[in-house]
């Protein structure tokens, strides 16, 4: 498993906690430290901001790019819009060709408007503009849903301690056997993860869920992060693991953490269904007294 450079707080807030856009001052100190690893590839999207500006800016672009598209829904002609927003993807990367293209939403696929986009994506590849095509998921039964028409190059999928539901679908296994990169994301639950027990309560029911893990964390004297990281490195289906951060010192954490030879095996007790926990979509989250 080789790691991914998540971007998407290079343009924008996010995450739950400190999820503020990062300084260009420690994306230049992060674009050395990248350098000077093994990290060869870099995740983005034309949604995060100017995160794509950013990293054209940078030595960062020497990397092979994986960006994301999501077609309005609006009626449009399908193929000068998507051909106008590669070609803005290209100009704001500074490349003339792109790793990956993931589709941001598989309902797109569907239909006749489905295949168009398909086939001008493969048009696009064809003249080795996109080098892969892929789609970013967000449950097993929309891999489902697009898998009886489509094999995909890459598939990035949500995956941590908590939400294991492609690992148990058996999913990892037949994205395996059909030689389809597999991108791991999600791995800290948008900083869910790595908070503590003041964020938790306000998370109702799922309290005791997440108390449970930062009571092992403490026990088995290990950090919440490399825990979190530990357990997706187990699993050897999984090519590349994507990781946001806040900062450059938590990104030079995680690549410490990341590369270590021998780990604390973490278990398989935390794993939860319940999409309104594992699904930051569907977060109902209790509002902070003020």
């Amino acid at each position: 498993m080789k790691l991914v450079l998540g971007s998407v707080q290079f343009g924008k807030n996010y995450g739950l906690v400190n999820g503020k856009k990062i300084p260009q001052i420690d994306i230049k100190k992060i674009s050395n430290l990248v350098v000077r690893s093994k990290i060869n590839f870099i995740d983005t999207s034309i949604n995060y901001g100017d995160s794509e500006k950013i990293i054209g800016n940078s030595n960062l672009n020497q990397l092979n790019i994986i960006t994301k598209i999501k077609l309005p829904k609006k009626s449009i002609n399908i193929d000068n819009w998507v051909k106008k927003k590669i070609n803005s993807s290209l100009t704001n990367l500074k490349i003339s060709n792109i790793y990956g293209v993931l589709i941001h939403d598989y309902k797109d696929l569907l239909g006749q408007r489905g295949k168009k986009y398909l086939k001008i994506l493969y048009s696009l590849k064809k003249k080795k503009i996109i080098n892969k095509i892929g789609i970013s998921i967000y449950s097993p039964n929309d891999l489902k849903k697009i898998w009886v028409f489509w094999r995909p190059d890459i598939v990035q999928v949500p995956f941590n301690i908590l939400d294991q539901r492609f690992l148990y679908s058996g999913w990892l296994n037949i994205l395996k056997k059909n030689k389809v990169l597999i991108f791991s994301r999600s791995c800290f639950l948008q900083g869910l993860l790595l908070s503590n027990y003041k964020f938790y309560r306000r998370f109702n029911k799922f309290y005791k869920i997440l108390d449970k893990f930062s009571n092992w964390c403490k026990t088995n004297r290990i950090s919440k992060l490399e825990a979190c990281l530990s357990f997706v490195k187990k699993i050897k289906e999984i090519d590349y693991l994507i990781v946001g951060f806040n900062n450059y010192y938590q990104f030079k954490e995680i690549l410490k953490c990341f590369n270590k030879k021998n780990f604390l095996e973490i278990p398989n007790i935390f794993s939860i269904n319940d999409e309104k926990l594992i699904d930051p979509r569907k977060w109902l989250i209790k509002k902070k007294k003020s």
